[in-house]
């Protein structure tokens, strides 16, 4: 659900939000918390073709959200970068997912996921964190 972006001569995280139609706060929560971007930087950006924005109306919270697009609750707070329990407001974007979303739990592997029914081909990204073991079988 996700891309990487390569910043652009002059573009600053703002642009790059506008452009997009997602919100500062969850630019910077996607790139760790970076307030400041360079030409040449590489930063994540949600993949537009995988989910919806809803705009939070008075009354809204994320219980009543997810039950509207029959998700999870957690999954939405993952997706938008929010902690449990945090206060939405009115006029927030938030990211809804077009697809089926899973998020991994402890002791999750790739094999795990195969065997759910999810295939390799209908699996938009598995993301790798640095170091990370990755183990395979080897013909």
């Amino acid at each position: 659900m996700y891309s990487v972006y390569e910043v652009k001569k002059n573009e600053s995280l703002n642009d790059i939000s506008n452009r997009l139609n997602i919100s500062l706060e969850e630019l910077i929560s996607l790139n760790n918390n970076v307030n400041t971007i360079k030409e040449g930087q590489l930063i994540i950006i949600p993949n537009g073709n995988q989910y919806n924005t809803y705009v939070v109306k008075k009354g809204d919270n994320l219980y009543s959200i997810a039950r509207r697009y029959n998700i999870d609750e957690k999954t939405l707070e993952l997706l938008n970068g929010l902690k449990e329990n945090e206060y939405i407001y009115p006029g927030q974007k938030l990211l809804i997912p077009k697809d089926n979303v899973y998020v991994t739990k402890e002791n999750d592997t790739v094999k795990k996921l195969l065997d759910s029914g999810i295939t390799l081909d209908n699996l938009y990204n598995i993301y790798l964190q640095n170091d990370q073991i990755i183990f395979y079988k080897k013909d």
